[in-house]
């Protein structure tokens, strides 16, 4: 078990659940009767077991929507399709990333209010899903050729600031605002940035008095410098980044969340697979494993997302231990760094009596080859068991 307290694994690796919570873990307990079920037919007890497995807490997705899968190409299309269509295809998405060990997924814009309504849902228990935090309406320049998951187009500093603060009367857990442009058009250069410090001030104002952080869609440019003197609290993606950029971002502590699968693959297909589109897209994914090993080296705040490649969490850990991160670190940065970023380090993100039973088990030991976070096993959401993966079952 890697509990995400200690460094090394308690061995061997079990825990009780009660309810929601974690009661006990350790060698401690008693040894379990495999199979065994106890007390009465309303509250039986279970034993589960998982040879060959490790149990860890429930993984963090600290960048995703559920209005595209970026496992496709054409979001333009996909973000046009109906509001029911939207909905409905955003519930298999998110229960996709549940069964991969996701068990707490942060949304950062989507149309429709579609993330807001889901939240709704799982929070009242009609439909299983992870644990949702939600960015509503994002906001961008109409200047911009990315973000086709933003809702409000606008330049205007004071139309920002209503935009937000509309956000937040709608219950939205952070503000996710588009500084810079993106990698998916040939024509424009993707460190293009349209807003500059008083438009990111503009949201963070109004964010800030609401305790909302304000996040950005960044990949760099000369928006750095000035995001940051605006307030902002979380670059996204930040793919490249440069030296000056890493020092402003270590001074101010800001988190960035690295997302380097919808980039450099293997999933990841948001920019196509034109053959004549490879050798760019190519050079951008080498770029932003570069910042990213930086990032890694400098010992920089940061978390882990998928930007929407739905089940594939485990290939952000696998990057950042190639790129130079320990496994144990890159385990953290998807688990207890995200919970603690989301003011949930109380409750998630480690194993440990009193916390809430968010827990995988995964077929391997990561610790040692980081690919076994791909075989998940066991989810337990708040203490109740939403997949378990069946032998011979094709994963």
């Amino acid at each position: 078990m890697i509990d995400g307290v200690g460094e090394d694994p308690r061995r061997p690796g079990r825990l009780v659940v009660e309810g929601e919570r974690i009661a006990g873990i350790g060698g401690s307990l008693p040894p379990p009767a495999a199979g065994q079920l106890r007390g009465s037919t309303r509250s039986p007890d279970v034993t589960l077991s998982l040879p060959g497995c490790t149990l860890l807490p429930g993984l963090i997705d600290f960048h995703s929507h559920v209005g595209i899968d970026t496992r496709w190409g054409d979001l333009g299309a996909q973000v046009q399709v109906p509001p029911a269509e939207s909905l409905a295809a955003g519930i298999a998405r998110i229960q996709e990333d549940l069964r991969a060990g996701v068990t707490t997924l942060r949304l950062c814009g989507d149309r429709h209010g579609v993330d807001l309504v889901l939240r709704r849902e799982a929070e009242d228990g009609r439909i299983v899903a992870p644990r949702l935090r939600a960015a509503g309406r994002a906001i961008r320049s109409p200047r911009s050729r990315g973000g086709a998951v933003a809702s409000v187009f606008t330049d205007d500093p004071a139309e920002i600031a209503r935009a937000a603060a509309s956000n937040i009367a709608e219950g939205v857990d952070f503000v996710k605002l588009f500084v810079s442009d993106g990698a998916g058009d040939p024509a424009v250069e993707p460190t293009t940035c349209y807003y500059g410090e008083a438009e990111v001030a503009a949201a963070v104002r109004p964010a800030h008095a609401a305790g909302r952080p304000v996040a950005a869609h960044l990949v760099g440019g000369a928006g750095v410098a000035a995001a940051l003197g605006g307030g902002l609290d979380v670059i996204e993606h930040g793919w490249f980044l440069t030296e000056d950029d890493l020092d402003l971002i270590g001074r101010h502590d800001v988190l960035l969340t690295l997302t380097l699968g919808v980039l450099c693959g293997p999933h990841g297909h948001a920019f196509g697979t034109d053959p004549a589109e490879l050798a760019r897209l190519r050079a951008l994914g080498e770029a932003a494993c570069a910042t990213a090993r930086r990032v890694i080296a400098r010992g920089l705040r940061y978390v882990l997302g998928t930007d929407a490649v739905h089940g594939c969490l485990a290939d952000e850990l696998a990057w950042v231990v190639s790129l130079g991160e320990s496994p144990i670190r890159a385990i953290r940065a998807a688990t207890v760094w995200p919970a603690t970023a989301l003011g949930l380090g109380e409750t998630l993100g480690v194993l440990a009596p009193g916390k809430v039973a968010d827990v995988i088990g995964v077929e391997g030991d990561p610790l040692s080859e980081i690919g076994a976070m791909a075989r998940v096993r066991l989810v337990l959401s708040r203490g109740r068991v939403v997949y378990m993966h069946q032998r011979g079952e094709r994963q």
